[in-house]
């Protein structure tokens, strides 16, 4: 097998990453170069892997232990690092090189449960449900048209945007998603 660097762990864009762990009451750590999780089975311990390089968000659960090797090389990896439980979720994240990409969320502030349980409420109702996805895909909409025309590190990187197309093409994706009935 070839050897790769972590950095090699971040090719996959978190957008195409499928892989989001919930894990409680277990051991998270690195054994033989593989971030793992130990659950306890009586005498015995039963080691699962956890495939790093394909995981959004790892959120650990009450009765979860995690090392610091194991949190060393999720980092690498870009993995975002939730603890959960006991009545708040404050999430975590960190990298080992400089990301300059400008939506990458700062994970380091003190979130209680309730504001997910808000955030998710929608989320059996189609038409809410619709509604949020119409309103992200507006934002989108706005962000590009605010950044991508004026982005010094685009231009400087030879990515030229021509406006009058992507006028055009964002007001076909706006007309697409103000017609969208799920």
């Amino acid at each position: 097998m070839d050897d790769f660097s972590p950095s090699d762990l971040k090719s996959i864009l978190h957008s195409k990453r499928a892989n989001m762990y919930y894990l409680q009451h277990c051991r998270v750590l690195v054994k033989g170069g593989r971030v793992e999780y130990v659950t306890d089975k009586g005498k015995q311990s039963l080691y699962w892997n956890i495939p790093i390089a394909n995981t959004t968000c790892l959120l650990l659960g009450t009765g979860t232990s995690v090392t610091q090797a194991a949190i060393r090389e999720l980092a690498r990896a870009g993995v975002l690092v939730g603890f959960c439980g006991g009545g708040g979720t404050p999430l975590f994240s960190a990298n080992d090189v400089e990301v300059e990409v400008a939506w990458f969320n700062p994970q380091s502030e003190y979130r209680p449960c309730e504001y997910l349980q808000k955030w998710l409420k929608f989320w059996p109702d189609d038409n809410k449900r619709l509604q949020a996805a119409k309103a992200i895909q507006q934002f989108r909409i706005d962000f590009t048209l605010k950044h991508w025309l004026k982005n010094k590190s685009f231009i400087d990187n030879g990515f030229v945007v021509n406006e009058s197309q992507l006028d055009s093409a964002l007001s076909c994706f706006k007309q697409d998603v103000d017609t969208a009935d799920g």
